[in-house]
């Protein structure tokens, strides 16, 4: 990161670390089956001793190592989603290996219900499960990254609503990640939340902050023209935050009806960028 001695660069230096050699205790079992398909439950250690239970999704035939392509569920959602499996399914089948999280909060981790409040109340709380979640997936990478069939050296990210909004520090952080897709997604909207403390809290977790950070990486930006939860403006203000190469891709619908015609310029944005299904 760039200017050490920044106040803020120093505080996310802390926010986002973790003991790169802690030891993943790893635990995998089969998850499914078909269709040529092949799904693993596995879980791991992340910091804090929090387990962090994810799929794997591969070819049942595939061999040698492919590109990853790592899968950010959309909030209120977990990772057994079938907004997640179903595209995950489509790329397997062009040749990737596709992976994805209960992302803090949610799915397997999750204690309570999971609201919207939740996400635009509590900015502290907001915090909290974004810096987990971003620790959780460069944990995951350190994991998939020593499994045969996975190529570190090509490594994609998609994000889905939430899934995109906590997944932009992570793609920021961690440049292993060569191309990202951020879906229905965009900065914060909320950085008048929380007095001088959400205020902080903001600046280490709004997506605008980390759009710069992906220079040098291929990063695409899908968003709906009435999309009124993550705004068209907010989206916007994401983009242009982003350098080259870059693209924005403007569909004719919301929040709510993304899918299925949301992930159609997904696919060759991932297989071009990441070199497979051709």
């Amino acid at each position: 990161m760039s200017d050490e001695s920044d106040p803020t660069n120093l505080l996310r230096e802390l926010a986002f670390g973790y003991d790169r050699d802690l030891p993943f205790d790893a635990k995998t079992s089969p998850a499914g089956q078909g269709g040529g398909i092949n799904v693993e439950r596995f879980e791991i250690t992340s910091r804090y001793d929090g387990r962090v239970s994810g799929l794997l999704i591969q070819a049942d035939q595939a061999e040698g190592p492919r590109p990853l392509v790592l899968i950010g569920h959309p909030g209120t959602l977990d990772k057994s989603s079938d907004y997640v499996l179903w595209p995950a399914e489509q790329w397997v089948k062009r040749g990737a290996v596709c992976a994805t999280i209960d992302q803090a909060g949610h799915g397997e981790r999750a204690r309570r219900p999971v609201a919207m409040e939740d996400f635009q109340r509590w900015p502290m709380r907001r915090l909290d499960q974004t810096l987990q979640t971003v620790v959780d997936w460069m944990r995951t990478l350190d994991y998939l990254s020593e499994r045969p069939e996975v190529d570190p050296d090509r490594v994609g990210f998609v994000g889905f609503s939430m899934g995109g909004m906590r997944g932009a520090p992570f793609v920021g952080l961690d440049e292993r990640v060569k191309a990202a897709s951020f879906c229905i997604s965009g900065a914060s909207t909320l950085s008048d939340r929380g007095g001088a403390a959400g205020q902080l809290a903001n600046a280490l977790s709004d997506p605008g902050i980390y759009a710069p950070m992906m220079a040098g990486r291929d990063i695409q930006v899908v968003a709906g023209e009435h999309d009124d939860l993550i705004t068209p403006e907010a989206t916007q203000r994401f983009y242009d935050q982003l350098s080259e190469p870059r693209e924005l891709v403007w569909l004719p619908c919301g929040h709510w009806d993304f899918m299925p015609q949301g992930i159609a310029p997904v696919g060759p944005f991932l297989e071009r960028s990441l070199s497979f299904g051709g």
